[in-house]
């Protein structure tokens, strides 16, 4: 048994109160990675609207959209 599964099983007999403080837990723990995962993402968003500033999007949008129009 790998020390992840040996952890989910230990999880598993929590209370649901436990489980819950327990994801608090760990998204603290976790909080470091995630911060550098949305600075990542964040970049990543700002290249690509720099790369397709000015491109025509409109074929790709639905017809009720199209033309300044609002879904009917």
């Amino acid at each position: 048994m790998t020390k992840i599964e040996a952890i989910l099983n230990d999880a598993r007999c929590l209370s649901p109160a436990e489980r819950a403080q327990l994801v608090e837990q760990l998204l603290e723990v976790s909080s470091g990675t995630q911060a550098d995962e949305v600075a990542a993402g964040q970049r990543g968003l700002a290249m690509w609207t720099e790369a397709v500033h000015g491109e025509d999007w409109s074929a790709f949008y639905p017809e009720s959209l199209r033309n300044g129009q609002r879904g009917t």
